[in-house]
């Protein structure tokens, strides 16, 4: 008999154990939250990578103009070239691009200035992805657009988490 009710005690223990066990459980998070988060995080260390590529250059060229904008890469006006100068500065974004999911670089061409502004933009924009391909970043999530209204002759990298 007493055999009878020790196993009887320890199975309706065992069973109210189970009962509270699940209780206790949180639901899963809901995927679209995590993902926002994942994606905030990313965005948050890739501005990090981005101000510490912008201080690098800036030690390096002595020039503060950097800091203004590190992500607005200028061309000469009738050139698709980069000036030793903004090579180092696309080449300091790289390391903080690393992470990035999409990055978009939008090429700018003033057309009152030059006859075949959309062909400039687009190869401005071109030269700044080739550098940032031969750093490590993958060419399949760079984004080319252009931007022929704007009165600048450069291109900018800007990112998604």
């Amino acid at each position: 008999m007493f055999y009878r009710l020790t196993i009887l005690a320890i199975s309706t223990a065992l069973l109210l154990g189970c009962a509270n066990s699940r209780k206790n459980k949180t639901p899963p998070p809901d995927p679209a939250t995590v993902q926002a988060q994942e994606s905030k995080a990313i965005v948050v260390k890739v501005a990090e990578g981005v101000e510490q590529a912008t201080a690098k250059v800036q030690e390096a060229t002595g020039n503060k103009a950097v800091v203004a904008d590190p992500t607005l890469v200028p061309f000469d006006k009738m050139s698709a070239k980069l000036s030793p100068l903004t090579e180092q500065q696309v080449r300091a974004l790289a390391p903080a691009l690393v992470i990035a999911k999409q990055i978009i670089i939008t090429g700018y061409c003033d057309r009152r200035e030059v006859g075949n502004a959309p062909a400039a933009a687009r190869a401005r924009a071109e030269t700044v992805k080739k550098l940032l391909v031969d750093n490590g970043i993958a060419a399949k999530r760079i984004v080319l657009k252009i931007d022929t209204v704007q009165h600048l002759h450069a291109a900018r990298v800007t990112f998604n988490g």
